[in-house]
């Protein structure tokens, strides 16, 4: 896009910022949009929340191979009768017992260890999709954002054009009078003045819709939109697929899906191993009769237990798991074509988006030169009514052209981005403290998580800011100026 094409392809959102509702004062930026989205949405706030719920898993999984410590009591009352051909007697007792077991497992077969690194995988995929529905969120926001400044100029449009039909009606009617016109003349004015009415009605109801999807995503009523940001995409589609393979959180949460199920076949094979546990017992009796006032017992035994038949259900969930395996390896690849496609289809829009605004840029200047001179044509009589009002049907459907091309230019470069996964509050550079899903991790389970990678995972995690979890691929590595 020439220079001379940038600048009117500005001036054309700046025209919807002018024509905006609200005080200049209380006017929202781009940025002030997203942040308010990201702050208050509840589907985000859900999700974050459901990240935290999976947290635990990994905290239930230590629980696993640690030990356990049971304590069981009893308390009670007894009355016991003697009776003989000489005497009887009766004798009450309160017989109180407590026992306290602990038991502390040795060995496993190896299920303590898969059911960690099921845990830590599941979290990683958690925090992916977390990140999904959070580019989904600000993304949503974005596009609200730029249909409110498409209606918005719109109905801009559609309200002059109203006015000038209004005037073109006028004329017609003044010519009629002074017998210069026809009756006809002025039925075509009414007629066209009538659809521009019916347009600027439709055009209002669009930017009522526009403004709540705005208000559901943002959270309050647009006030006088300024111009939203640019962004420099990768130069070629082949950059663009190599960005979204290797950053798109939904492709990312599908290969830790793949280690989920890698973890669970090391579950599945620990059903059919020995196990051993130490086993501590201390128990206590008072008054339960029988001449024994009291006695204490304490025991430690080493278990080994040893699976020797299970009715064919371990095996079976081997094989349940080894195929799991395989089908979560497909669907990463059908997720992958998935991605790469979406590129493509969004990069072809992008592409068309494009050249549409260039054209219709260009097509109203010429429609703009057509009516001017189809204005002056009539007025030395060579032109009808008619045809003045065809030229201005032109220019209008010309002048909507671009604001459509406008919107559809910024929507295909922010859900392109948001494919590369670089449309989260990191990658765009949002002034809010960016939700760190590793402290809540750090809190419940007291240990650094950048210890528990899977296997094939080493490095995933980074130190560029200590108090964020920046994963490869992953959530806050991709930021816009990486993407150029």
């Amino acid at each position: 896009m020439s220079v001379s094409l940038k600048a009117r392809f500005f001036s054309v959102i700046i025209l919807a910022v002018m024509s905006g509702v609200g005080n200049v004062a209380n006017a929202e930026d781009f940025q002030q949009a997203l942040i308010s989205a990201y702050q208050n949405n509840p589907l985000l706030l859900a999700e974050r929340a459901r990240v935290r719920e999976i947290d635990e898993n990994y905290v239930q999984a230590q629980a696993a191979g640690r030990f356990t410590l049971n304590a069981a009591g009893s308390y009670g009352q007894s009355r016991t009768t003697n009776s003989s051909a000489f005497f009887s007697s009766t004798t009450d007792n309160i017989p109180r017992t407590g026992q306290v077991t602990i038991i502390q497992p040795l060995y496993q077969g190896g299920r303590v260890r898969g059911l960690k690194a099921q845990a830590k995988a599941g979290i990683l995929a958690a925090r992916q999709n977390l990140r999904d529905i959070e580019q989904n969120v600000l993304l949503s926001a974005a596009t609200a954002y730029l249909d409110v400044l498409r209606d918005e100029e719109v109905a801009h449009i559609r309200r002059n054009n109203v006015k000038v039909l209004s005037r073109q009606l006028i004329a017609a009617q003044d010519r009629f009078e002074f017998g210069v016109g026809t009756r006809t003349d002025t039925a075509q004015a009414n007629s066209r003045l009538a659809a521009s009415e019916i347009g600027l009605a439709n055009a209002d109801a669009s930017l009522a819709v526009s403004r709540a999807a705005y208000v559901r995503y943002v959270g309050h009523i647009p006030q006088a939109l300024s111009l939203p940001p640019q962004f420099i995409l990768p130069p070629g589609l082949a950059q663009a697929q190599a960005k979204a393979r290797e950053h798109n959180p939904g492709l990312v949460a599908s290969r830790y899906n793949e280690q989920v199920a890698s973890a669970t076949i090391k579950i599945a094979k620990a059903r059919g191993r020995p196990s051993v546990s130490l086993n501590g017992n201390l128990q206590g009796v008072r008054d339960t009769g029988g001449g024994i006032a009291s006695s204490e017992a304490a025991s430690i035994t080493a278990e080994l237990r040893i699976p020797l038949y299970s009715g064919g259900a371990n095996r079976s969930q081997l094989r349940a798991a080894q195929q799991a395996k395989i089908r979560s390896r497909f669907e990463t690849r059908e997720v992958e074509q998935t991605v790469v496609q979406l590129v493509a289809n969004l990069w072809a829009q992008k592409d068309a988006a494009s050249q549409t605004l260039e054209s219709s840029l260009k097509q109203v200047d010429a429609a703009t030169v057509a009516f001017e001179g189809v204005e002056l044509e009539q007025q030395v009589g060579t032109r009808s009514t008619l045809d003045v009002l065809d030229a201005e049907q032109e220019l209008l459907n010309a002048k909507l052209a671009v604001v459509q091309a406008v919107r559809n230019v910024g929507a295909a470069q922010y859900q392109l981005l948001a494919v590369m996964g670089g449309f989260d509050a990191y990658s765009l550079g949002l002034a809010v403290t960016v939700y760190d899903p590793q402290q809540n991790f750090n809190r419940v389970s007291k240990s650094p998580f950048g210890k528990f990678i899977p296997d094939g995972f080493e490095g995933l995690i980074g130190a560029e800011k200590p108090d964020l979890v920046h994963l490869k691929p992953g959530p806050r590595e991709t930021t816009v100026e990486e993407i150029k």
